[in-house]
């Protein structure tokens, strides 16, 4: 008998031992289970160039909006009467029938080309509004073409609101996918903070008007460079998760399957009407203020811890949730004291002399309000999958502009003449013969706005109750990955290796 060689060869077969089944000895029939086809991922570290692009251009494009609020009366005076409320008027007006051919080219041509689109039109409105404030635009040109730019620079809002969670959902691990988010659509209230903070700063009279547009004109021009240069696709080679991998719905079955889940109607009317709300209080908050005797400054720096809390809260709450997925009860906590500090803040704006609680009451609501946005935009996503981000995401944000004219247009609507006794503490004329700037009372403004808001809090703690379809898919993923690499250990035990040199020959070589 020759010698057995310990060595496996290149001159050897693996026969799988197989279990008997039941008393017959019937073999084991493996092949007949299914076959996991396991998913590559992979994340890059460019993700975070095409998500700071974003950031820049959501907080540009929001400083474009705001930037002439805070010092409205003096821009009034420069572009004429109630110029400040249509410069920030038409963003909202612009925005809902442009909203949805954003949200069909962000599907159809992809991340990129929303980023290209957004980044030009917010450049060249930026500069067309600068060039209105040049001293050779004759005195009745200057609003029609400060209007004009304006309105462009809008058109890159509908297709800058998406962008954050497409960004997030493409190019981020899932454990990263809240907190981008909150990158990514936190820039837009930062912009309204710095607009808050820098426009009465610079603005300190009817001729400092041009300063404020070469404010907004220069970083809109840079991000729009960056734009064109530094984001050169649309999506990573080799997607991040697992969802980002599996194809999304085109734009027209997405609407339908947006717009028969009750679950999201629900975050469509609340998640819109808490966008529109706040939208609504940063464009009117000096219409708010100075009636009761609170200077430019005071209104901007409201508008500032405001955002300045909210930076905070969101950031708290991107990362909570990245751990902890508790989404739905984040949302439903903060919304509802958010709330409850904003009616208190409207109650002390009818008052003289209360400025500590208005920024306390300011600070908290920051918070607690801006806490609730990037959660429900994941929300959104999470409910809808696999529809596109860029159409679960517009939709929102596109409900959030609508309900910001409606309550813009209510403020206004039901604001009252100044009664006299009060007409000693207001601060919104610039003199005695000052016609354009006409402080009004806002209680019954003040009032309508409460009872809505304390609708919306009822709406989402008593109907929305979401499945988290994304999430599940991905576990779903995750799980069945475990199982084939759990078998395919198995299968390996199961073999034996003899070496076709030994008298022990197996039936087929």
């Amino acid at each position: 008998m020759s010698e057995k060689n310990p060595d496996v060869g290149p001159e050897s077969v693996d026969i799988k031992l197989t279990p008997l089944k039941g008393h017959k000895g019937d073999l084991v029939d493996d092949t007949a289970e299914d076959a996991v086809e396991t998913t590559r991922l992979k994340v890059y570290n460019r993700r975070w160039i095409v998500l700071i692009t974003v950031a820049l251009l959501n907080n540009t494009n929001t400083m474009s909006w705001i930037a002439y609020a805070p010092s409205g009366n003096y821009v009034n005076s420069f572009y004429g009467p109630s110029s400040a409320s249509w410069f920030s008027m038409v963003y909202m007006l612009c925005t809902i029938p442009v909203g949805f051919c954003a949200m069909w080219a962000g599907r159809k041509f992809g991340l990129r080309s929303a980023i290209l689109i957004a980044g030009w039109t917010n450049g060249i409105g930026s500069i067309i509004r600068l060039i209105s404030s040049f001293g050779f635009v004759p005195v009745n040109l200057r609003f029609p073409i400060a209007i004009v730019g304006q309105a462009i620079a809008a058109v890159a809002y509908p297709f800058i609101m998406f962008l954050p969670t497409k960004v997030a959902g493409s190019w981020f691990p899932d454990t990263q996918r809240a907190l981008a988010t909150t990158i990514g659509v936190m820039s837009n209230p930062l912009g309204v903070l710095m607009a808050n903070l820098i426009s009465p700063s610079i603005v300190k009279n009817t001729d400092d008007v041009p300063y404020l547009n070469w404010f907004t004109c220069i970083p809109s021009v840079i991000v729009m460079l960056l734009a064109t240069f530094g984001v050169n696709r649309s999506e990573p080679k080799i997607p991040p998760t697992f969802s980002a991998s599996k194809p999304q719905m085109d734009f027209i079955p997405g609407l339908k399957n947006c717009f028969t889940s009750k679950q999201y109607i629900v975050l469509l009317i609340v998640m819109g009407g808490g966008i529109g709300m706040f939208n609504c209080l940063y464009t009117v908050m000096l219409d708010l203020l100075c009636p009761s005797g609170y200077s430019n400054t005071f209104s901007g720096l409201c508008a500032a811890l405001m955002i300045i809390g909210g930076v905070f809260g969101a950031a708290a709450s991107g990362i909570f949730v990245d751990r902890t997925k508790l989404y739905e009860e984040t949302l439903k906590i903060a919304l509802g004291i958010a709330v409850v500090f904003g009616l208190i803040f409207l109650q002390l704006s009818l008052h003289p002399d209360v400025g500590v609680l208005l920024c306390i009451t300011c600070l908290l609501f920051g918070v607690m309000g801006l806490a609730t946005y990037p959660i429900g935009l994941e929300l959104a996503s999470e409910c809808t999958f696999p529809v596109s981000e860029a159409t679960s995401t517009g939709l929102i944000v596109l409900s959030g502009q609508v309900q910001s004219v409606i309550y813009v247009m209510m403020m206004k609507t039901l604001s009252r003449p100044l009664p006299f006794h009060k007409m000693k503490y207001q601060v919104c004329q610039l003199d005695k013969n000052d016609t354009s700037n006409i402080p009004k009372d806002n209680s019954m403004s003040i009032m309508a706005f409460s009872i809505l808001a304390a609708v919306l809090v009822f709406l989402v703690v008593l109907l929305f109750h979401p499945v988290y379809k994304r999430l599940e898919a991905e576990r779903g993923n995750r799980a069945a990955e475990d199982k084939a690499k759990e078998r395919a250990i198995e299968n390996a035990r199961d073999k034996i290796t003899l070496d076709t040199g030994s008298p022990t020959q197996p039936l087929q070589s």
